[in-house]
């Protein structure tokens, strides 16, 4: 079965397969696009020439922190994602929950989410992609390298 890799899906789940498509538009080639394997924790780049059939460019493994705190920077983009929301995945919170932790201890709710990030550069890289914090305005991104 041919997969629809277009950059019109921008973001499209297909809970039968259980991939996370996500097009980048500004980021990525307009004929490449990334997908997500939840189960499999892992993001393979594709290309999808005109005349051809997808082609996988890179593909990376992350751990299951490490897929906790790519999938909401990806699905922010091309916002920023804001640190509650990565505190709320990584430690499977609400986000009032987070907010309040965030709130109470900044710098023990931040610890596991700064590891997280961390953990995920070298994979990212290799996808041609990179975290950055803006620390003072505390909002992460997803960039191009």
């Amino acid at each position: 079965m041919k997969q629809d890799l277009s950059p019109e899906a921008d973001r499209h789940q297909d809970p039968q397969e259980g991939l996370l498509r996500f097009a980048l538009e500004g980021l990525l080639p307009a004929n490449q696009t990334l997908v997500l394997n939840l189960s499999m924790r892992s993001a393979t780049l594709f290309s999808a020439p005109r005349d051809g059939e997808a082609q996988v460019l890179s593909q990376q493994r992350f751990t299951p922190n490490g897929m906790r705190v790519l999938l909401p920077l990806l699905e922010a983009y091309p916002r920023y994602c804001t640190y509650d929301v990565l505190v709320a995945s990584l430690l499977s919170l609400t986000l009032t929950q987070a907010r309040q932790l965030l709130h109470d201890s900044w710098e023990v709710a931040m610890r596991p989410v700064r590891r997280a990030i961390s953990g995920i550069m070298d994979g990212l890289r290799a996808l041609g992609l990179s975290a950055v914090s803006y620390t003072h305005l505390t909002l992460p991104t997803i960039l191009r390298v």
